[in-house]
């Protein structure tokens, strides 16, 4: 999968404003933007954003849940350990 714009609308009190985040799909999308959101805030919209060769994103790529995971599954805890480096 490919990683696209989306442009996500949040919300707040009545007043609205647009953010921009890189992301494979929509729902990813709304992962990237939350560090963004304010208390109070609320997405409203996330559209796919047309691609004009100079994007420039709000906020890095959301983690896939199994990267943000990755510490704790039991593949990790079952993986070999590094061995320590010596001089």
């Amino acid at each position: 999968m490919t990683t696209r714009f989306f442009d996500v609308r949040l919300e707040r009190d009545g007043e609205e404003r647009k953010v921009r985040v890189p992301s494979q799909t929509g729902v990813q999308a709304a992962d990237a933007a939350a560090p963004l959101m304010v208390s109070g805030e609320r997405i409203v919209g996330i559209e796919a954003a047309q691609d004009d060769g100079l994007q420039q994103a709000d906020a890095p790529p959301a983690l896939s849940q199994a990267a943000e995971l990755s510490d704790v599954t039991p593949g990790a805890a079952a993986a070999p350990k590094p061995a320590p480096a010596t001089d």
